[in-house]
């Protein structure tokens, strides 16, 4: 049976030949690529473009006849498909476990308690009053809405455009309010779980373009960071990779972080794929290790995978 990728960039698999063919929003549209690159219009990262997205690759999965298993960079949106009888997704989690992931505020409630987290007011938009609450926390203060990816609906927000973030925010929905973090430094690491097994691989520093929004534009594995934070990094990933675990999630994650204040805070979890996917497996492929990709799928049949910590940046190199 053919493996086929769905997501949004083909260039997430390059390194990997794990898949026979994949079905991408950009691309190269050749040989075994079917993409949209010339004639994307929209902000791909932003959930509320997500049923543009599908319409997509529902158009490309209804002329495939053979028999396929699909993985796809955020199973979410690919749920959502209709598929064709010959094909089937693999690397599902549950979707009520999968919504509290996918949310913000849920997350914050899930893992409060086991993990440093900055302190967050929760607030509808049609409640946000800057002057109010720049004096509980700070004068610079980021605004989340409970979904978005990529920076989308993240907001930085200041004495000088909180008029203009206000008329942003959708005043009968939740956002999370809490104060900007100067000289932070922001965070994203894999996790993959597995039945009786859990891998933590190398965090990057994520590289972030900070005006009005939060976007997310980067990220970098060739970093240096002191024993101190590796330590951090093993036991809080630890920690929300055994509670996931017990709630019988299975297969690769996102967690961002950020450090600042001597601490490691946790931010959200992305039970996806993520934009610096590339670059991770590209440094398991340069340590003679599996595809993440190869991992993720049998981490879901209770296979048995080789250790990662002898990679490239891990975390316990030296330990």
């Amino acid at each position: 049976m053919k493996r086929i990728y769905v997501g949004p960039k083909q260039a997430t698999i390059e390194n990997s030949n794990f898949f026979d063919f994949s079905i991408t929003l950009l691309g190269t549209n050749t040989d075994t690529n079917i993409s949209y690159t010339s004639f994307l219009t929209f902000e791909y990262w932003n959930p509320d473009n997500n049923l543009k997205e599908i319409t997509l690759y529902n158009k490309e999965l209804s002329k495939i006849h053979e028999p396929i298993e699909i993985m796809a960079h955020n199973p979410m949106v690919v749920s959502k498909c209709t598929l064709p009888t010959n094909a089937k997704i693999v690397c599902l989690n549950d979707s009520t476990l999968l919504d509290i992931l996918d949310n913000k505020i849920k997350t914050h409630e899930l893992f409060k308690g086991i993990v440093p987290m900055l302190i967050y007011h929760i607030i509808k938009g049609s409640e946000f009053d800057y002057e109010n609450l720049s004096k509980l926390l700070s004068n610079e203060l980021v605004i989340q809405h409970p979904k978005g990816s990529g920076g989308s609906k993240t907001y930085l927000c200041n004495i000088k455009n909180y008029n203009q973030i206000k008329s942003l925010l959708i005043s009968n929905e939740y956002y999370s309010i809490s104060s900007y973090q100067k000289d932070n430094i922001p965070y994203n690491i894999h996790c993959l779980i597995g039945e009786k097994q859990i891998e933590i691989l190398p965090p990057s520093i994520q590289e972030l373009e900070i005006i009005d929004k939060i976007e997310y534009i980067g990220s970098n594995y060739d970093i240096s960071i002191s024993d101190n934070i590796k330590n951090k990094f093993i036991y809080y990933c630890t920690t929300i990779c055994k509670k996931l675990q017990k709630l019988g999630y299975k297969g690769v994650l996102g967690i961002d972080f950020i450090y600042t204040n001597k601490e490691l805070f946790f931010i959200e979890i992305n039970p996806r794929f993520q934009g610096s996917t590339k670059q991770i497996d590209k440094l398991l492929k340069e340590s003679k290790l599996p595809s993440i990709f190869e991992y993720n799928y049998n981490f879901f049949n209770n296979i048995e995978m080789p250790s990662t910590r002898s990679m490239k940046f891990s975390l316990f190199n030296n330990k």
